[in-house]
């Protein structure tokens, strides 16, 4: 008996920042894809995709099976709400399969004006645990993209709690902020990641209290690779990559390595994690959170590749300067090596004139010096990254041709479990010396271009004629009939229905600002109650002894408890009792569980 593979349901899910990257996902086995337009996605330093293309990527997508997930996860602007409705209506007649959002008001909006529209939740709203994945789950969302820094049990939590698809990143950049809650570059330059514009602050050298400089906010890659059954057992149902703001050639490598771990029921070896490495690498991995890893890597802040050698010889001249490495890689033109003395990067070169010496010795030469002793990494593998830009996927078919003199041409196609028909319109004639063999058929319908191929063919044919040009037009239009059947029959078949729903404000602005005030010491708080409308209790360690005796001196006024951002199961049944106990204390909320914690009047 066939062996069955349980992985089959699995979604492996993969960035594309431009039309070369979709393609290179499509090419290697994605089963779905995200990607954003020039607005309202928060990667919008990249390419993406326009309003020109879009239809034309996820009908392409749909044509393989793949579906297309539109990233609206930027915070939305009052005013700019007509152009976001503006713009979903036109991605749901373009067939897009979901959307990922990030303010909860857009989708509140989403969700009443778009009628089967389906959300999922962005990792930049934060959740990580089982009450803020209920509390999503009740305004509409059908996928919760999980926060990076989810424990596994807090996954199956979740899992066993909702009704929730479960999203999780399994390879690619970390942020040192907690997921959506990075603020640096809107402090300091007024560019939100959150609206699509960070500058990415963290990876800039910083000095700490005089000492030496490092890059003590930049952390590592993570690769889940090894924990990819662990991660599946406790829930997960979409493996997601990040990086859309890389190359192609990474996101085929990428998508390549971890199809073939998921396929082959997780298993791999080495090497694969090493094509990983070769194609984008901070800090040579960490296994995401889950491990409890140390996730900074303040030595260098971008690619390190993987070490192959190091430079045994120097020949300096006026301009060029000749550079002999020994190495275990197959040096070749195409390849980036970087160089570095200890944890310092030196230099970057792309070698062209490459000699090999023998003894894995090779020789080259760069207007760059080197010196004898620094370490070679490779960045670039020319050879890997051909190779994966190379596959291509395309869709088999059979072809059946009934060619008969005094009747329509009459051609059947079939892919799948999709089946077409289609008939020329005019009866062929007798050939006088030249009829139609099979072997032209097979010429003219092995011509499929980049997303068919053939097969299969049977022929039914009398002594016909037929022009080599008509023949390759009845391929054309045949094929085009079998496309437009398999696009539409990989699409979802219940319309999204619009509506006019509008947010609309019952709230009106308050007369006078109220005034708020933060604080940590219990001995400030009657001083602060003459002169504050609201207080906020936010203390650096939660003591259930500190939260009670705040209850019962609170007097009139109403306090409210600054909730931690990140909290796991026993942090929330200790919340819990701690409300309960304290009647007349309110929630200051972070995170979207802390609205699951009191009645809403608080």
């Amino acid at each position: 008996m066939e062996e069955t593979n349980q992985n089959t349901k699995l979604e492996l899910l993969a960035p594309a920042g431009n039309y070369q990257s979709f393609i290179s996902a499509l090419n290697n086995g994605a089963n779905a894809i995200y990607l954003g337009l020039d607005s309202f996605n928060a990667r919008g330093n990249i390419e993406n995709f326009t309003r020109d293309n879009l239809k034309e990527v996820v009908s392409k997508a749909h044509l393989y099976g793949v579906k297309v997930y539109l990233t609206l996860n930027t915070l939305v602007k009052d005013e700019e709400f007509d152009d976001v409705i503006s713009l979903v209506r036109f991605a749901n007649e373009c067939k897009v399969d979901a959307f990922i959002v990030q303010d909860i008001g857009l989708a509140y909006l989403l969700s009443n004006r778009f009628k089967g529209i389906e959300l999922h939740a962005s990792t930049q709203m934060g959740i990580e645990n089982l009450e803020g994945a209920k509390f999503l789950e009740r305004l509409g969302f059908t996928r919760v993209v999980l926060a990076r820094e989810t424990p596994l049990k807090e996954i199956k939590r979740i899992k066993n709690g909702t009704n929730f698809e479960i999203e999780y990143f399994i390879q690619g950049a970390l942020c040192v902020g907690y997921s959506g809650n990075c603020y640096l570059c809107s402090l300091l330059a007024g560019a939100s990641g959150n609206r699509g514009k960070c500058k990415q602050f963290c990876r800039l050298k910083y000095r700490i209290n005089g000492g030496n400089e490092g890059y003590y906010l930049s952390t590592k890659d993570f690769c889940m690779l090894p924990s990819l059954e662990e991660l599946t057992q406790s829930g997960v149902s979409s493996l997601k990559i990040e990086g859309r703001a890389r190359r192609p050639a990474y996101v085929a490598t990428a998508v390549e390595v971890y199809r073939k771990a998921i396929d082959n029921n997780f298993k791999f070896d080495e090497g694969e994690v090493l094509k990983l490495k070769k194609v984008f690498n901070r800090g040579d991995f960490i296994s995401g959170y889950i491990k409890g890893e140390k996730i900074i890597y303040s030595n260098v802040q971008n690619h390190i590749g993987v070490k192959i050698g190091k430079v045994v010889g120097i020949k300096n001249g006026k301009r060029f300067n000749e550079i002999t490495i020994e190495s275990n890689h197959n040096l070749r033109k195409g390849d980036t090596l970087k160089f570095f003395d200890k944890d310092k990067e030196v230099m970057v070169v792309s070698p062209v004139d490459i000699k090999e010496l023998g003894n894995n010795k090779y020789m080259f030469t760069s207007t760059s010096k080197a010196y004898e002793g620094l370490e070679v990494r490779l960045i670039v593998d020319s050879k890997l990254e051909e190779n994966a830009l190379k596959n291509e996927k395309k869709l088999p078919f059979s072809a059946i041709i009934d060619a008969k003199v005094n009747n329509h041409i009459k051609i059947t196609l079939k892919s799948g479990n999709v089946e077409i028909s289609y008939e020329g319109d005019e009866n062929l004639v007798e050939a006088k010396n030249q009829p139609i063999s099979e072997n032209d058929i097979l010429v003219a319908f092995s011509k499929c271009g980049d997303e068919f191929k053939l097969e299969s063919f049977q022929c039914s044919l009398d002594n016909v004629f037929v022009r080599k040009s008509e023949l390759n037009d009845y391929r054309r239009n045949a094929l085009a009939l079998l496309r437009e059947k398999i696009i539409n029959s990989n699409e979802k078949k219940k319309e999204v229905e619009e509506n006019d729903y509008l947010l609309k404000s019952t709230e009106k602005a308050p007369k006078n600002a109220k005034k708020i005030a933060f604080f940590k010491n219990l001995d400030n708080l009657e001083a602060l109650q003459k002169d504050y409308d609201y207080l906020v209790y936010s203390p650096n360690e939660y003591k259930k002894e500190e939260l009670l005796k705040l209850s019962l001196n609170v007097g009139s006024k109403f306090v409210y408890l600054d909730l931690p951002l990140i909290v796991i199961k026993e942090d929330v049944e200790f919340f819990k009792e701690i409300f309960k106990s304290c009647g007349n204390l309110g929630v200051y909320a972070t995170n979207y569980y802390a609205l699951t914690l009191v009645s809403p009047q608080k």
